[in-house]
């Protein structure tokens, strides 16, 4: 039996994705691989002193699943008299969707489910419904839509349990989503207690994901030692292998945007976080 967790929500593509040769390790054995090095780091740390250890967690698209945070902006941009204005039947094509047949952008999303109607009409709903999204995606009020990606509580606990740090290194911004994100992950049941855990966020919305990730990992390479860091975009993992290049890298493979990424020496791909 494949050991790997086949979800049936959609992926998107990313020529990196193509490129990179994966080290073949299946999903149980990625995972379980992370969790006896956080035990023997841990350990090594108890007899001979050190820095913390600390396993580095994506949020969007890698513990949290998204897409109903998504569906449920475009369902009601969709129930709405400006969608119905521009094509009764996008707006009914809409509503028909559920959150795994979503990509990372609406238009992805519209190619691959066959929206009806000319591409003019398509391109004239799809960049109001974008506008309506975009001004809701980024906030406190619709992160209670998120879901947990399959196994993500248990897994980050058990790495709490060995004794590491979680960190919740994401791209969302503190002063637009801190408070729902703070909030979801205790309701959730991810470890928030801040002996064991850490939340780093963009000051702003506006910096660039890569560079605030590669100035918040120099931080933590100064007081913590990070085994494994799990993140769905290509894009943001050059920025890993430079910070610690001992550290497993692990693409959770979901949905991600379309930058260019850099090529890494060597890294693991899971689709959960389910043993």
């Amino acid at each position: 039996m494949n050991s790997f967790y086949r979800s049936k929500s959609a992926k998107s593509q990313h020529p990196w994705i193509e490129s990179i040769a994966f080290d073949p390790l299946p999903q149980k054995e990625v995972l379980l691989g992370v969790l006896d090095r956080v035990q023997s780091e841990c350990r090594q740390r108890i007899r001979q002193g050190g820095k913390p250890v600390t396993v580095v967690f994506d949020l969007d698209s890698t513990i949290f699943d998204v897409k109903p945070r998504t569906l449920r902006i475009l369902k009601e941009f969709a129930l709405g008299s400006k969608a119905r204005a521009l094509s009764e039947d996008i707006a009914e094509w809409c509503l028909s969707l559920q959150s795994h047949d979503l990509l990372y952008t609406l238009e992805e999303s519209a190619r691959a489910n066959q929206v009806p109607g000319s591409e003019e009409v398509v391109r004239s709903f799809m960049k109001e419904a974008f506008q309506f999204w975009r001004t809701r995606f980024f906030s406190h009020a619709y992160l209670t839509m998120d879901q947990p990606a399959p196994g993500a509580v248990d897994f980050a606990n058990r790495v709490v349990d060995l004794g590491a740090t979680a960190i919740y290194l994401t791209g969302r911004d503190w002063p637009g989503m801190g408070r729902g994100t703070q909030s979801m992950l205790e309701f959730h049941g991810f470890p928030v207690d801040a002996r064991a855990s850490k939340l780093l966020m963009k000051p702003n919305a506006g910096l660039d994901d890569a560079d605030f990730k590669d100035e918040a990992l120099r931080e933590l390479r100064v007081d913590g030692n990070a085994v494994a860091l799990f993140d769905n975009e290509p894009a943001n993992f050059h920025v890993f292998e430079k910070n610690f290049p001992e550290a497993w890298l692990i693409f959770y493979h979901s949905n991600c945007s379309t930058k260019e990424a850099r090529t890494v020496k060597r890294v693991y791909r899971v689709d959960s976080f389910l043993l």
